[in-house]
């Protein structure tokens, strides 16, 4: 059970946005786009894709879906970001395309939801070393609960890539029990911060938890302490 656990966790983690009235960014000369692709301070210019799956096509496996379409088609693997854009955030997620012999890009990885097209930006700095790159996020609202979700997405990155983790999927072979405490922590404090957003709630909302309180005095009391937290 806890492998599930851990698989679910990650998938998760990727899927982030989508969870929160998902809409596909296809306009490029979007202030919030521009604005996240100016932190990016990418190599090369964002453009549309088409989504283009491969019968074995993993959902959300970008990296190991290039890998094998190389294998048959030859072709060159392209890393960089997808761009996604909700009515909280714009975000850009680590991801790889594929290059074929004519230099044409393609997307070949499915999202999990409907999408015909995607913004991506390629970077030529980044590097795959087998590790997961923590996506870069922007709130795009004077909501500071949207604030608060990065922090604890953030923080949860941090806690699945500390050290020898960072290389892993199956994280219960190496959590203790208050590592696997914290964890549990984290993913039900970001649940409650989500949770109070689709409800179009803040950090004066009352908290999910039945406690009668206010986010801010439940939950998010001790939030900077729990992200913090090393462990």
């Amino acid at each position: 059970m806890i492998i599930k656990i851990q698989f679910i966790w990650r998938f998760l983690d990727g899927l982030m946005l989508l969870a929160i009235n998902p809409k596909m960014m296809v306009k490029i000369l979007d202030k919030d786009i521009q604005k996240l692709l100016k932190k990016l301070n990418a190599s090369h210019e964002p453009i549309l894709l088409n989504v283009e799956s491969e019968t074995d096509s993993q959902i959300m496996d970008c990296l190991n879906n290039v890998k094998r379409k190389i294998e048959r088609d030859s072709g060159k693997m392209i890393l960089g970001w997808q761009i996604w854009k909700t009515n909280l955030l714009v975000e850009a997620e680590f991801h790889a395309v594929w290059e074929d012999k004519n230099l044409n890009l393609h997307d070949i990885t499915p999202k999990g939801i409907s999408i015909e097209k995607i913004l991506f930006v390629e970077d030529e700095k980044l590097t795959y070393d087998g590790t997961q790159k923590d996506s870069i996020r922007i709130n795009t609202t004077n909501n500071e609960l949207v604030d608060d979700l990065i922090k604890v997405c953030e923080a949860i990155y941090r806690f699945d890539n500390r050290g020898e983790r960072a290389f892993l999927y199956d994280l219960s072979s190496v959590l203790n029990e208050n590592q696997l405490k914290h964890k549990v922590n984290l993913i039900e404090l970001r649940e409650i911060v989500r949770c109070i957003l689709n409800l179009n709630g803040n950090q004066n909302s009352i908290c999910p938890c039945q406690s009668q309180k206010p986010f801010i005095d439940c939950h998010g009391k001790n939030l900077e302490l729990i992200i913090l937290k090393d462990i």
